[in-house]
């Protein structure tokens, strides 16, 4: 199987996608390439070159080879191994990624046959929050938090901020919804010294047709389904067609949970907010209780696409915890560890000023 890093037309060095500029820049001549003319060169380098629409199929290295006897079955099954253009390193990843980067000369690289086929996504979000953003975002999070561990914001924490692309299934849905409900109406007025209230009773039906585009659900069984879904919305406008290009200097995964294993979580999400809709018709009883609620779905589709995610993933004693942000819309979800040592020292300072104003002011009282 073969891999792909993106050069420099000007020095041959790997280029990365800068999510500020939205160009891909060169970290060794400092060029900078839009959109057209990096497609411009790929196209002139394949006509001189057919052979480079089909790389040479780099040099298998089974398990045995680096393994001990005593390595985990799991590991072996999954990790795969392949060969770094550049430095002729191995690069060993799992089943599911896509794009990663050699650990020893760092280039990007990416693996065309994991987004082919059934696994090519239809479109992108590309990141539009460059590092640097990510790391000043982390900091003023940890901020808000006094008594996070000092080692949880060091630079070199900073520096495990990683940037991937995150597989979601997109669903486009058309539905039928119903509901019944009790509801009340209650009014209260003052005659003289007596004060009256009235309440009517009536039932509520509601029925509608609804259309749902793009609910969103991950599907890598590697990231918590609540964590991904607190990172939403995300802004589908920007969304382009999927080009490789825009995964070199990240990560990317390939999904392992299918569309119709991700479908009961967005058929839940669908009808949560129909039933919503529907209730939102009902603002003018003073209580609603609901006896009935039934959705149909008429027609769903699901589309395939990438969308952009910094993470961090930290351990603190025997715990781990996850920063995670929107790529997009700089969003930021996770928890904080809170580091004993601080706690108890913030406690004792609170108790230490609570006492002294106490002492202070028993003497006041006692003059």
């Amino acid at each position: 199987m073969s891999v792909v890093v993106y050069k420099c037309p000007h020095c041959g060095a790997s280029l990365t996608f800068d999510a500020d500029r939205q160009r891909w820049e060169c970290k060794f001549c400092l060029g900078t390439f839009d959109k057209q003319t990096l497609e411009a060169y790929l196209a002139s380098q394949k006509e001189t070159n057919p052979d480079l629409e089909k790389p040479e199929e780099p040099e298998q290295v089974s398990a045995e080879e680096y393994v001990h006897e005593q390595v985990d079955e799991e590991f072996n099954r999954n990790a795969r191994a392949y060969r770094c253009p550049d430095c002729g390193a191995e690069i060993v990843t799992d089943a599911t990624t896509a794009a990663t980067f050699c650990v020893f000369c760092h280039n990007p690289t990416i693996i065309p046959a994991r987004l082919s086929g059934e696994y090519r996504p239809s479109q992108v979000i590309p990141f539009k929050i460059s590092k640097e953003a990510a790391q000043k975002a982390f900091l003023n999070w940890c901020k808000r938090k006094p008594l996070v561990p000092p080692d949880f914001k060091s630079k070199p924490q900073l520096e495990k901020i990683t940037g991937m692309y995150v597989p979601f299934w997109l669903y486009d849905c058309s539905v039928s919804a119903t509901l019944r409900a009790n509801a009340q109406k209650i009014r209260r007025w003052r005659s003289g010294n007596y004060e009256h209230t009235e309440t009517k009773y009536y039932e509520l039906y509601r029925d509608g047709d609804m259309s749902f585009a793009g609910i969103p659900a991950d599907g890598s069984s590697k990231m918590e389904d609540k964590t991904m879904d607190l990172l939403e919305p995300y802004d589908y406008s920007q969304m382009v067609h999927f080009d490789m290009s825009y995964l070199s200097g990240y990560l990317a995964e390939k999904y392992d949970v299918d569309k119709e294993g991700v479908w009961p979580r967005v058929k839940e999400k669908v009808a949560n907010d129909a039933v919503a809709q529907l209730m939102t018709t009902a603002k003018g009883s003073d209580a609603v209780q609901v006896t009935h609620q039934e959705v149909r779905i008429k027609s769903r589709k699901a589309h395939y696409t990438l969308l952009p995610v910094w993470m961090l993933m930290y351990k603190h004693g025997d715990k781990k915890y996850l920063f995670a942000m929107n790529g997009q819309t700089g969003k930021v979800v996770g928890k904080l560890p809170i580091s004993i040592k601080r706690a108890i020292a913030w406690f004792c300072g609170i108790a230490a000023a609570v006492f002294t104003i106490l002492f202070i002011a028993s003497g006041v009282y006692y003059l």
